[in-house]
């Protein structure tokens, strides 16, 4: 008799339930972390990009440029996108989508506006369907007043 008394306990136990309730937290959970692991490199790359190009205003209103690899003198454009490159090193910057408003930098007391377009490509593949092209574009721009340098 002891034996049917333990079977009729068992029939109403809560193991399976635990299996199931595992099993539909498991992709919520999931979806969870890859949202904000996705997201979290979005806002990375946004505060990266922010960075190199105020970085590269703040080295346009000083008047100076930089050499290239060889030690050849680049231009001041030259210098000021080298300067967002190597900032950003860790993304994929397009250099065709920077824009230096005066072309040249700027002479001295001139204002001059760095900015960039920038596109991010979610991994995630549920994320991208949300955005349009499976991107997220972006600007960020920075404007400061040049320096009174010497021009050479």
């Amino acid at each position: 008799m002891m034996g049917f008394r333990n079977f009729g306990r068992r029939l109403r136990g809560n193991r399976g339930s635990t299996v199931l309730e595992l099993a539909l937290a498991i992709p919520i959970v999931m979806v969870l972390f890859m949202g904000i692991f996705e997201f979290g490199r979005l806002f990375y790359a946004r505060v990266t990009m922010q960075h190199a190009v105020a970085e590269a205003a703040r080295f346009a209103v000083t008047g100076g440029t930089l050499d290239d690899d060889l030690g050849n003198p680049l231009t001041r454009a030259e210098s000021i996108v080298k300067v967002i490159q190597r900032q950003a090193v860790a993304l994929d910057i397009d250099v065709d989508n920077l824009v230096i408003d005066p072309a040249d930098g700027g002479g001295p007391s001139q204002v001059v506006t760095v900015s960039g377009l920038f596109s991010y490509d979610f991994v995630t593949p549920g994320i991208q369907s949300v955005f349009p092209s499976g991107e997220y574009v972006f600007t960020v721009a920075t404007s400061l007043k040049n320096e009174p340098f010497f021009e050479n």
